[in-house]
């Protein structure tokens, strides 16, 4: 006898999978099929997709990818067009009025983007990089008052021993160099980086990464360097981060990266956990010292007075409410996210400025006069009179205006808008673009710190004099947190760090440039897309095929003052 309850269940089941089925189906053509027959951006010019599959994404994200980011702003304006996967349709931005809108008028509503957030969460933990709304404003709350200027001027010393290390290191390097190969030829890019490092590392967490005078093979010292690179490499399969970041439990997620036959997946992988371990195991270290500290001045009535910024934030965390603290977990990604961010950028921004200066020779002499003037009555100048030295002042917001560090970052519309924008057709006025939710947008930093409509005729011209003139050189205001400019972003997603970078900068710089003149090799130097950007050097191949090769560098002659 049939079992028609059993039959009745089992059509019930398969007419449930075909359901399923036709719905998965559905849903992927209409993701597939959606950007071509029902285009969300009609009215917005832009270049043509590059490919079906990857649009514009292997021209945006590409090493020698620099010029196309400035096209796209001189050839379309500041609302441009560009696509994604299978034709999905983005926006680069760089007008501003829109970024108006996207970074401060309506910022809950243009968030970071799901790759951006989850791909950070693997790799630093729940910090200020990983996190968005109520948790990223809880983490910035804590965090934020480390940085400010009464903590820049406790710090001030150690970043002054940090760079007089440095210059002397610099000077047997040079006599080395002298006596080896006749020239005085260094690789400042190398320099600048391991400075940079130990600046952060022993102001940040107290701890030194690199002594500068002897060869380093920390594990985090590399992995940290590494990074950037190895993640850009990578660009194109991080945007499936938000798929594989909801595949089941976090050690299945682990094993699916253990088992990927990728090399630069294993080496992410690897980098993480040396920065995740060695972040927690400082911590540990601190919080013991810490109480020890606090037990020993008991009993004497004393205050501590912590000299990093770790050791503050960690007081400042026991202190916050019970709702306000910071877990382990974030207080370890915090570490790694302020080292990881302000080591990369700042070495950046150094080497582009000592290359600025070397072929610059006439302002190299004024910010040196200005310098040897203000440092003649004292070996060390106090945070507000190396902050108000003017030309080094106008060189470093001049280097950051047009050369930015980061040349653009993304946002997702949470939420849809309206942003209003110039139009590069002079017979429209006022024009304006719905952003559906869902909407990627490109911020370009670098393309609105180049806008003539913003700084005139000469916005793409290095001119530190610029800055002698006017304190706010720009016609309109740029909706950034410093000097009306992006380079810092604005917002609730502002560079936390942004005043410690500044006055790293002017110190390690001023030390310098008093001992040492910069000038240029006949070598060809180019400055690379890795997110972060780096310089590299171009020789002709020691074959005789007239191929050239390129690698990591920015040799650079440097000769002693009083040589």
């Amino acid at each position: 006898m049939l079992d028609w309850h059993n039959i009745s269940s089992f059509l019930n089941m398969n007419l449930i999978i075909e359901i399923a089925l036709y719905y998965c189906v559905y849903r992927m053509f209409k993701w597939l099929l959606t950007p071509y027959l029902f285009p969300r951006f009609r009215d917005i010019q832009g270049p043509p997709s590059q490919s079906w599959f990857k649009g514009n994404l292997g021209q945006l994200f590409n090493a020698k990818g620099l010029p196309f980011h400035q096209h796209l702003v001189d050839r379309y304006g500041g609302m441009v067009k560009v696509h994604g996967f299978f034709g999905d349709e983005q926006l680069y931005v760089s007008d501003p009025h829109a970024l108006q809108s996207i970074i401060v008028k309506d910022q809950d509503a243009f968030e970071e983007t799901a790759v951006f957030i989850d791909t950070n969460r693997v790799i630093f933990g729940p910090g200020l990089v990983s996190t968005t709304g109520d948790v990223h404003k809880k983490q910035r709350k804590i965090v934020a008052p480390v940085f400010s200027v009464p903590q820049l001027k406790r710090i001030t010393p150690v970043i002054y021993d940090i760079a007089e290390k440095l210059a002397d290191v610099l000077t047997r390097e040079v006599h080395a160099s002298h006596a080896a190969r006749g020239n005085s030829v260094l690789d400042m890019s190398e320099w600048m980086s391991r400075v940079a490092l130990e600046t952060i590392g022993r102001t940040v967490l107290g701890y030194s990464f690199d002594p500068l005078d002897s060869p380093h093979n920390n594990p985090y010292t590399s992995a940290i360097k590494e990074l950037i690179p190895t993640l850009f490499s990578l660009s194109v399969l991080r945007q499936f981060a938000p798929f594989l970041s909801r595949l089941g439990t976090p050690r299945f997620r682990r094993k699916l990266v253990e088992w990927a036959p990728n090399r630069a997946i294993q080496k992410v992988k690897d980098i993480s956990d040396i920065m995740d371990r060695t972040a927690r195991s400082i911590l540990r270290e601190k919080q013991i010292l810490m109480n020890k500290e606090e037990s020993d001045l008991y009993n004497q009535a004393e205050d501590v007075e912590d000299k990093d910024i770790i050791s503050i934030l960690l007081r400042a965390n026991e202190k916050a409410a019970v709702g306000e603290k910071l877990s382990e977990s974030e207080l370890a990604g915090q570490m790694t996210v302020l080292i990881f961010g302000a080591q990369d950028t700042t070495s950046s921004v150094l080497s582009r400025i000592l290359y600025l200066l070397a072929t610059s020779p006439y302002v190299q002499d004024k910010v040196r006069e200005e310098i040897t003037t203000a440092f003649a009555d004292a070996e060390r100048l106090e945070y507000e009179s190396i902050c108000e030295l003017t030309w080094l002042d106008a060189v470093i917001k001049e280097t950051l205006r047009l050369y930015p560090p980061v040349p653009f970052v993304r946002r997702t519309a949470t939420k849809e808008r309206t942003l209003m924008y110039s139009s590069i057709n002079p017979d429209v006025v006022d024009a304006s673009v719905i952003v559906p939710a869902g909407t990627t947008l490109f911020v370009g930093i670098a393309g609105a710190n180049r806008l003539e409509s913003v700084w005139g005729a000469d916005a793409k011209v290095w001119r530190p004099e610029r800055w002698i003139f006017s304190q706010n050189p720009a016609s309109i205001r740029l909706p950034g947190i410093y000097s009306g400019m992006m380079s810092f972003l604005g917002g609730g997603r502002s560079c936390i760090g942004y005043r410690f970078a500044q006055v790293e900068m002017k110190i390690i710089l001023a030390t310098l440039l008093r001992r040492f003149r910069f000038s240029s090799t006949k070598d060809e130097i180019v400055w690379n897309l890795s997110q972060i950007i780096s310089p590299s050097v171009r020789r002709p191949s020691v074959t005789s095929d007239g191929s050239l090769i390129e690698e990591k560098g920015l040799p650079m002659v440097v000769e002693l003052i009083s040589d």
